[in-house]
């Protein structure tokens, strides 16, 4: 049994190995910050060419992981190149997802919130999806309070009560690093 500490351990391995983004905070750069436990579903919302995935997929076989993009193209270039049995990619907008009430125990969105029309709708169906006592994790590069304070309205619009938030320093050189963490309550 893997505990938590070494799961820890384990990402902050493989997010420094990452390379540092100009203007977008890495993905890999929210590794440490996720709570990682035994055999869990995972969703990356906006998951683009699936590198979270892939990565995580590589040391953590006991997950069920889950990718969602509006981009076909995106999804049919990770089903092609996907060598893991434990990922599956899904091709729907992140303001109707596909899935069953209270399904994951993690979701991810990084770097994607900012380019769907429909923020809040899209927040309020990663509630929905999400387990009680599971675990949302948002980072986003912002210039400054300007887009700090949108993205704050957004998530007070949305069905996210008080989540945690703080700078991720390091992520981005030339945009500081928004995160967000919240815990859905039973």
């Amino acid at each position: 049994m893997t505990t938590n500490h070494q799961y820890k351990q384990m990402a902050k391995l493989v997010a420094k190995k990452s390379i540092h983004r100009l203007f977008t905070p890495d993905s890999l750069s929210i590794l440490p910050e996720i709570n990682f436990h035994e055999n869990l579903r995972f969703l990356d919302v906006g998951c683009k060419k699936g590198r979270l995935l892939f990565k995580l997929a590589s040391f953590l076989h006991n997950y069920e992981f889950h990718g969602l993009d509006i981009n076909a193209k995106h999804i049919q270039k990770n089903d092609s190149k996907n060598k893991y049995n434990n990922i599956k990619f899904h091709c729907a907008p992140a303001e109707d997802m596909p899935f069953s009430n209270e399904y994951y125990d993690i979701i991810v969105c990084t770097n994607a919130l900012h380019h769907f029309p429909q923020r809040v709708r899209a927040l309020d169906e990663m509630h929905r999806v999400l387990k009680s006592g599971g675990e949302l994790y948002i980072l986003e590069g912002v210039n400054g309070n300007e887009w700090k304070n949108r993205f704050d309205k957004i998530l007070r619009q949305s069905k996210f009560i008080l989540p945690d938030k703080k700078f991720l320093p390091k992520t981005a050189l030339f945009r500081k690093s928004y995160f967000i963490h919240y815990t859905k309550k039973n």
